[in-house]
């Protein structure tokens, strides 16, 4: 059986005062509606993450897993790609090092790469204009 999560509630304003102050780069919408790709709200109408927030803590790995995604199974998996790749990645990422560019380099020579100035992890909701420029640039190459 299942563990059930623990409850987190939290408030849209809140919220969004949290967001701006961990990602300051990003202006601080006054549109609140977008939250809602992160947050529930439930029959009490209260709003809750819709994540585990034990996974920021490293109680748990990526999506629910009990631990992290074997690394060697990871790049062995890269290296096997015959597709096209674009790694799109925000220039001040603190997800995506460029040691990690590095490695994927490694071990996939062919992947293309395209760092994008003044975004960090969340690089559509960064620069939506320039990703979706890189992304729609490379795709139309093999179309």
């Amino acid at each position: 059986m299942r563990a059930a999560y623990p409850t987190v509630i939290v408030e849209l304003p809140s919220t969004a005062d949290s967001i701006a102050a961990y990602i300051p780069h990003r202006p601080r919408p006054s549109d609140l509606s977008g939250l809602r790709k992160n947050l529930r709200q439930r029959a009490d109408q209260r709003w809750y993450w819709h994540w585990d927030p034990r996974w920021m803590t490293g109680g748990m790995g990526v999506d629910g897993q009990t631990d992290e995604p074997p690394h060697e199974r990871f790049l062995a998996a890269v290296a096997g790609l015959v597709v096209p790749t674009l790694l799109v990645r925000g220039g001040i990422s603190d997800i995506v090092s460029e040691e990690s560019v590095r490695e994927l380099r490694e071990a996939l020579p062919s992947v293309e790469v395209v760092d994008i100035a003044e975004a960090g992890h969340m690089v559509a909701g960064d620069r939506n204009d320039v990703f979706n420029s890189a992304v729609i640039e490379f795709v139309s190459r093999f179309t």
